[in-house]
């Protein structure tokens, strides 16, 4: 007499909610981009050499660093406001400020850069 082996399917089919993944991709987007943050110390200190025009250069320069690092991660490396505030260990409302100053900084550095150039290219300086 032969025994039967009796088939089993060891398969289950699992269910997971369109949110469940949207949570997991943004988690895992999110740890990824703050590792890539966290490795770009160097970059952040350093966005005036984004710049190739010398007077942009020199005008991103004169802003104040903890600014240009806000520059920097939102503008170049789009990160996010919460990733920013971890970061930099600051609130949200510190960092809307920082951004919104540097902006300030870096066009009145700009404006007064230029102002010097007509000067120095007119012969008064």
């Amino acid at each position: 007499m032969k025994k039967q082996i009796k088939k089993t399917n060891h398969t289950k089919e699992i269910l997971v909610t369109n949110e469940k993944i949207k949570k997991a991709l943004t988690n895992s987007y999110c740890l990824t981009s703050m590792k890539q943050v966290e490795s770009s110390d160097v970059d952040i200190n350093h966005l005036e050499k984004i710049f190739t025009n010398k007077t942009y250069y020199l005008a991103m320069k004169l802003v104040p660093l903890l600014e240009r690092k806000v520059l920097y991660l939102i503008y170049v490396e789009n990160a996010r406001l919460n990733d920013i505030c971890r970061r930099l260990k600051l609130k949200n409302k510190e960092v809307i400020l920082l951004r919104n100053k540097a902006i300030t900084h870096f066009k009145n550095n700009l404006t007064t850069l230029y102002k010097m150039e007509k000067l120095k290219n007119n012969g008064k300086l």
